[in-house]
């Protein structure tokens, strides 16, 4: 009856997480963090890290995100680091990518470098560069890297980026 036992307090994984949100109406200047769940709707002018993050499609992110889930289906400018990342075909991301793994809905918008990295090996990964390169159809010849395409009257064709 006086026993001078403590109460048992739950442990910090043994507690469910309710995601913090951010909502369409708000703008957040700064850095957020949680050992939890994110999710923004609104604009975020900052860098963002969490456990997962998603990224609705009335979402503006300006900055790093940095989690082991992301999902996007708003913006994204800047850098974005995570185990699993998924792109919807609402998503507009212009951003470095350092991932695990990384799908792609189609009619998502992607412009940046993707590097691909095993568990905990992020800095040594390879990088592969993603640019828009603009196709024309009447010219029927794709471009390689280093190769110039050839028109038809034989000028050489190239991409908005200055790649080729």
């Amino acid at each position: 009856m006086f026993s001078k036992a403590k109460p048992k307090v739950p442990e910090k994984s043994d507690r469910p997480f309710v995601p913090s949100i951010i909502s369409a109406n708000l703008h957040i200047t700064g850095n957020l963090e949680s050992d939890g769940d994110i999710q923004v709707d609104g604009r975020v002018d900052g860098d963002i890290r969490s456990q997962k993050l998603t990224i609705g499609e009335t979402a503006i992110v300006n900055g790093m995100v940095d989690a082991d889930t992301v999902m996007v289906a708003g913006q994204v400018n800047g850098k974005i680091r995570a185990r699993d990342l998924s792109l919807t075909r609402t998503s507009r991301v212009i951003a470095d990518v350092v991932q695990e793994r990384l799908s792609i809905e189609s009619g998502a918008y992607f412009e940046g470098n993707c590097r691909c990295s095993p568990k905990d090996a992020i800095k040594d990964a390879n990088v592969v560069a993603v640019r828009k390169i603009e196709a024309v159809p009447s010219a029927g010849v794709l471009k390689g890297p280093g190769d110039g395409m050839k028109k038809p009257s034989g000028g050489l064709l190239s991409d908005s980026q200055g790649i080729g």
